[in-house]
């Protein structure tokens, strides 16, 4: 199985984590958790959706993580391309504010050890 970018995921149904890493100009982390927390939401209705987490980077305050977990791949997938997607997305902040994205990771989650 792959994403649409190519990423090979294999998460055999054990769980699937995306991990966004955005920065933003100096001066515009409020404007950012401002953004965060006045969000649609609509991720949470998402099937596959579990729970999404904002984090804010300590020694660089400007650099954000936004992490998702699903339960697979193919719910990540089908939510990135839902029309959902598109309206959350459409309130992003503009320029100077615009989060600039630095790149994606993911990740399955390994069974207990």
């Amino acid at each position: 199985m792959t994403l649409d970018d190519g990423a090979p995921t294999q998460d055999d149904g054990r769980g699937f984590v995306v991990s966004s890493e955005v920065t933003i100009a100096p001066g515009g982390a409020a404007t950012l958790e401002r953004a965060f927390a006045d969000r649609l939401r609509l991720v949470e209705k998402a099937p596959g959706f579990q729970r999404l987490e904002t984090w804010r980077d300590v020694t660089r305050p400007d650099v954000f993580q936004l992490v998702s977990w699903w339960d697979d791949a193919d719910s990540f997938r089908r939510y990135m391309r839902s029309e959902e997607h598109r309206i959350s997305h459409a309130r992003i902040p503009t320029e100077p504010d615009r989060p600039h994205g630095i790149g994606v990771r993911r990740y399955v989650l390994l069974p207990d050890s």
